[in-house]
């Protein structure tokens, strides 16, 4: 009828169980493409369950400057979620957005200390610099950062316009690398690594970006009037303001392009063109930023190319050609090909050039360089042709993403902390699986379709001349409801053992998105990239054989239940209800927040993390406990999940049955599930606890009658 204490005894010994043995779940598609392999879909479950400080510590164990990412990351985990199969992907970075912000993660101190005698000097401070100085003095390593600007941050600090990432946000950046102990030299250019090695360095890592734009190739591009687009953001972001008339040209595709073509526009020019020489198909910008940039203003003109500048009388006069795209080349895009006689011509004021960088290194550097001017390393040890020698960041890979440098950056400082300790590159001892395969289409069909919540962002007239933070921060309804999307992928259902299943079909029977399936052999098999971690069919499974991937099961349950009961005792209030809440609504959304405050003496609230898995069992156990009432309360219409509402009221009519057969009122077992016509489950719970207050007191008249 219900489970045993023998039952508890047992699920409560398991709960203590290391995590690592518990956690069968898979490495899902967000956190593989994502450079850093952050802990993707842990940090967005906790997001939807309001537990927003324990989000942030699972972004901030992956992350070293996650405030810094909140902003500028190209989000790839976006571009792999499974939710887009459904409708749109879970919007990533906003969530961490959000997190960082509501989290406080400016108020977070870094710290470390020192362990190691050998110092390590670090060339340039972009993303990559700065990562690898933060791991490193995790490590206990004295690190010097040597920057030949004026202030650190390499290309987040010259090469990111304010609007897409605030200077407030990389200064705590920085401060948090002073205070972890990282000694700073700004205005310090280095032009020899023998003198690094002179003054005690025992390993130097060289991050020195792609700061060189490539040239066009054509005649004219040498004309006044004529910047290159990373010089040009350049002079902006330390302070300079260079006149550009009412005109300007950018020539180019990719973010430097949009960023520069916006950055024209905040400075006062009239009418700014992108000329780009692919569709907007191939384009590598942002497709968020190209959108913001065309609400501002902003014209491109796609497959069109310059061919030729000449100035005349103080303006440039610019020859373009129209393009065609035929068959695609290394980069995977087609190839532009020149239109015979389409030329046009355009006069402008100012043309940026923003096609590419590449790194400029200094000959007495006497590093070995490679195609695009990029340092050549080995690719495992990160190591250059020079003992002691590292690199890594762009002056690597060429222009890459802030994410990719960060990752970047950690790698060096693991194989630097490798090659001081003499030892061959560590490699990680537990490998988890990675979940692969798409959605079926009968499993797509049944997914609720909720559209996605994109976070606010300023009007494009509050935009103009100003470098304000363009995107803000959501609100926590809109974060935790979007955060409620995620499918959870890789954190489904799995049957424990073959022998203990009874193959009665009850999984298939009762999974509204059809993926346990009966193989050729009859035994049930669950796909664990269909399953959508509902967990229904865990808590109808009769053997008892199927369990959650994650340990988010009947044993947290129980768990709970014990420690409820030793609370009760403790307080000795009368009557005794316990209540089965989701944990989403009670504490994410908040919808279910009254049944928390207004709870009277008595009241025990069991957050779970979905109803569906309330088993009938549990209920009954509360019972057995010494409860005189039980309650679900869930989200009912605003689950993001399938049939919970249905299989809860089931369960509940399973329980009354029982309760009646044992010689208990029905009446001490009811159900809250919010719907478009009832919103106010506290109303409701005031009724059931007055219909078990008075249930209680009939029952204690009676005993006292007896006695």
């Amino acid at each position: 009828m219900y489970s045993s204490a023998a039952d508890a005894t047992n699920d409560h010994q398991v709960s203590k169980t290391t995590k690592s043995s518990l956690d069968h779940s898979l490495v899902p598609p967000c956190q593989t493409a994502c450079p850093l392999h952050m802990e993707i879909r842990e940090y967005v479950d906790l997001a939807a369950q309001g537990r927003i400080m324990e989000a942030l510590q699972v972004i901030r164990d992956g992350n070293p400057f996650p405030s810094i990412c909140a902003y500028v990351c190209t989000h790839p985990c976006e571009d792999a979620c499974r939710r887009s199969q459904v409708d749109k992907p879970i919007a990533v970075r906003a969530l961490k957005r959000f997190a960082v912000e509501f989290g406080g993660d400016r108020m977070i101190r870094a710290e470390a200390e020192t362990t190691h005698s050998e110092k390590v000097a670090i060339v340039g401070s972009g993303p990559a610099g700065m990562a690898c100085a933060y791991y490193l003095r995790k490590l206990g390593y004295p690190v010097t950062i040597f920057e030949a600007h004026s202030e650190i941050g390499g290309m987040l600090r010259v090469g990111i316009p304010q609007y897409r990432l605030p200077r407030d946000v990389l200064d705590t950046e920085v401060q948090r690398l002073a205070q972890m102990g990282v000694e700073i030299r700004t205005n310090t250019r280095v032009v020899s690594l023998d003198l690094l090695f002179d003054m005690g360095y025992k390993a130097v890592f060289i991050t020195i970006g792609a700061h060189q734009s490539l040239r066009m190739g054509i005649e004219g591009e040498d004309s006044p009037g004529v910047i290159d687009g990373a010089t040009f953001l350049r002079e902006v972001n330390l302070g300079l303001k260079p006149s550009l008339g009412e005109r300007v040209v950018v020539v180019g595709g990719g973010n430097v392009a949009i960023d520069a073509a916006r950055t024209a526009l905040r400075l006062g020019a009239r009418k700014v063109s992108i000329l780009y020489r692919r569709s907007r198909t191939e384009m590598p910008a942002d497709p968020a930023e190209i959108e913001q940039a065309l609400e501002e203003g902003v014209v491109i003109i796609f497959l069109a190319a310059p061919v030729k500048i000449k100035r005349r009388n103080g303006r440039l006069r610019v020859t373009c050609i129209r393009m065609e795209l035929g068959e695609p080349d290394a980069s995977s895009r087609r190839q532009p090909v020149p239109i015979k006689g389409s030329e046009f011509k355009r006069q402008v004021d100012v043309l940026i050039t923003a096609i590419g960088q590449a790194p400029q290194m200094p000959d007495d550097f006497r590093l070995r360089i490679g195609r695009g001017s990029n340092i050549q390393v080995d690719p495992v040890t990160l190591t250059t042709n020079r003992a002691g020698v590292f690199a890594g960041g762009d002056a690597v890979t060429g222009p890459a993403t802030v994410t990719e440098a960060l990752a970047a950056g950690r790698l060096a400082a693991s194989r630097i902390d490798d090659y001081l300790q003499h030892r061959y590159p560590r490699i990680d001892k537990e490998v988890r699986e990675i979940l692969a395969g798409d959605l079926l289409p009968q499993t797509i069909e049944m997914i609720r379709k909720i559209g996605r919540l994109e976070p606010p962002v300023l009007h494009p007239d509050a935009r103009a001349g100003d470098f304000k933070s363009v995107e803000l921060v959501y609100d926590w309804a809109t974060a935790v409801n979007e955060a409620r999307r995620c499918l959870r992928c890789g954190m489904g259902a799995e049957i424990i053992s073959q022998d203990k299943c009874a193959t009665c079909l009850s999984c298939l029977r009762v999974c509204p998105y059809h993926v346990p399936q009966l193989d050729a052999s009859g035994a049930i098999q669950i796909p664990v990239e269909q399953c959508l971690a509902c967990g229904i069919c865990v808590a109808e499974c009769p053997a008892k054989a199927i369990v959650l991937r994650k340990p988010y099961d009947r044993r947290q349950i129980v768990e709970e239940l014990h420690h409820t009961l030793r609370s009760a005792a403790e307080s000795k209030s009368k009557p005794f209800i316990v209540g089965f809440c989701c944990q989403y609504g009670l504490f994410g959304t908040g919808t279910l927040a009254s049944l928390w405050r207004e709870a009277k003496a008595g009241i025990w609230i069991v957050p779970v993390l979905c109803v569906a898995r309330v088993e009938a069992d549990h209920m009954l156990h509360a019972f057995e406990m010494g409860a005189e009432g039980v309650f679900i309360a869930g989200c009912g219409e605003q689950c993001a999940r399938e049939n919970t509402t249905s299989w809860v009221h089931q369960r509940v009519q399973k329980v009354k049955k029982t309760l009646v057969q044992i010689g208990i009122e029905y009446e001490r077992i009811g159900s809250f599930m919010l719907s478009a016509s009832n919103e106010e489950p506290g109303k409701e719970l005031d009724k059931f606890i007055e219909q078990i207050t008075g249930l209680y007191l009939t029952s204690t008249i009676k005993q006292e009658v007896r006695s």
